[in-house]
């Protein structure tokens, strides 16, 4: 019977979750007994609030090993890596633990040091702060990493892919195509977020153009410069973009910077001059600027909310 332990912060996401413990219950009623047996813990024990204020009572770090492990922080992942959590993770981890991390509990792991030679995804938003932040650590650019002893996801829906890539691990594809079936999910399907819609998608000219805006945040390019490369005439690329994005092609580009210095913000502890001049700007009182036009309050405040 696989035992998996859920690590539980003050704040964690309840949809994560569910969607760990929701498929584990589906199978265990598919394959007819009690296989998977779950668990919460918590840095001391006891009542544990998710973001929505739901309460779940948790018990303090074991010292036995579980079959597999999942940790699951809130937006503030610094104030869940205590020095408890850390070396319980590095124990388990030396113990031949499987562990898993949801979004901003990539940062634990790297915090203990646990990512060295084993990779983690984490909300794209947040994987560029989190690269500046620990250097020595492997992140990698998936919606969910499954390369045990490892495995990760971004968030969200992808929680159940990981699950179900778990439950395949565990008890085999035939059970976890079951599992997902029941949920009426479609195991492979999620596509990577920030991009365009489905429609835009379609474009390819219009494709083209937003990854290689994607590629050049830190140093953006001009427009013009990008519609040369990509041998498209300016006129089209503002048409493409004014139908399918409903914005200039210079005012996405902007957006996509300045969405991505929001997350670095709230998902990392980079001052905010290196957050700026990650996102291309630099000139601190121009991003500022820039920074609370779009979101109506400074970065400085942002920072805290």
């Amino acid at each position: 019977m696989p035992t998996i332990l859920l690590h539980l912060s003050n704040g964690f996401p309840a949809a994560p979750l569910t969607l760990v413990t929701e498929p584990l219950r589906v199978a265990n009623r598919e394959l007819g007994r009690a296989v998977y047996d779950w668990r919460f813990v918590s840095d001391q024990g006891g009542s544990v609030a998710s973001s929505s204020g739901i309460e779940i009572p948790t018990v303090p770090l074991p010292e036995d090993r579980p079959d597999a492990l999942v940790v699951l922080a809130s937006y503030g992942p610094e104030r869940a890596a205590t020095p408890r959590t850390l070396s319980w993770l590095r124990k388990m981890d030396r113990a031949g633990c499987l562990m898993g991390c949801v979004d901003t509990g990539a940062f634990i792991f790297a915090k203990a040091g646990l990512l060295h030679t084993h990779p983690a995804t984490a909300h794209p938003e947040a994987l560029a702060g989190l690269s500046r932040q620990f250097p020595r650590s492997l992140f990698i650019d998936r919606v969910v990493d499954f390369t045990l002893p490892r495995f990760s996801a971004i968030g969200g829906v992808a929680t159940m892919e990981m699950t179900l890539d778990l439950i395949t691990h565990f008890s085999g594809r035939p059970t976890a195509r079951r599992v997902a079936e029941i949920f009426a999910y479609r195991p492979g399907v999620l596509s990577a977020p920030n991009l365009p819609s489905p429609a835009a998608l379609s474009i390819p000219e219009l494709r083209a153009v937003v990854q290689l805006m994607e590629q050049h945040l830190s140093d953006p390019r001009p427009i013009s410069e990008i519609a040369a490369r990509l041998g498209t005439p300016g006129w089209r690329l503002n048409r493409l973009f004014r139908r399918y994005l409903h914005a200039s092609p210079t005012s996405y580009y902007v957006t996509l910077r300045l969405e991505r210095a929001r997350h670095m913000l709230r998902n990392s502890a980079l001052p905010v001059g290196e957050i700026a001049s990650d996102c291309g700007y630099q000139n601190g009182e121009v991003f500022a600027r820039a920074y609370k036009a779009r979101f109506g309050l400074p970065p400085s405040r942002d920072r805290g909310v």
